[in-house]
């Protein structure tokens, strides 16, 4: 069995799409993030084939699908299953959740989208690149 520690201050940030995210936890089929960003921010409606969580540490965080909308607030839970269309968006005037993910098909998006697109919200110009990392990565959106 192994055991790894990480050092707190060894953090990296990424930014997607105007969010940071800070990779924390990646192992077997497993994945921790921590999520930041401003009021407004977040991405368009999209699917992916990984189960998602999402525990709310501050702010409040309009989460969509198909379904409707709810507003969750710090100390809620949600759980989004693999496939599922859905959105979120910053309510607050900065929020902050913890992402799990299932895989490492996450980690290697989020990499990825910093990596290929310039930093700060989507414009329309950054928006083909964008939408070419979201297909590149196994994801779907009704806007493409």
């Amino acid at each position: 069995m192994t055991v790894t520690i990480h050092p707190a201050d060894e953090r990296t940030e990424l930014d997607v799409v105007g969010d940071t995210v800070t990779p924390l936890i990646s192992a077997g089929q497993f994945e921790l993030f921590e999520l930041a960003g401003p009021e407004g921010s977040g991405p368009p409606p999209h699917a992916h084939p990984w189960d998602e969580g999402y525990l709310i540490l501050d702010g409040r965080v309009a989460i969509g699908s198909d379904d409707g909308e709810i507003v969750v607030d710090a100390g809620q839970r949600v759980l989004i299953e693999g496939g599922t269309t859905h959105w979120y968006r910053i309510v607050s005037e900065t929020g902050r959740f913890l992402v799990a993910t299932g895989g490492k098909s996450a980690g290697a998006f989020f990499a990825d989208m910093d990596a290929s697109v310039p930093a700060g919200h989507p414009t329309e110009e950054t928006m083909p690149a964008i939408i070419e990392v979201a297909k590149r990565n196994g994801l779907t959106s009704p806007l493409f």
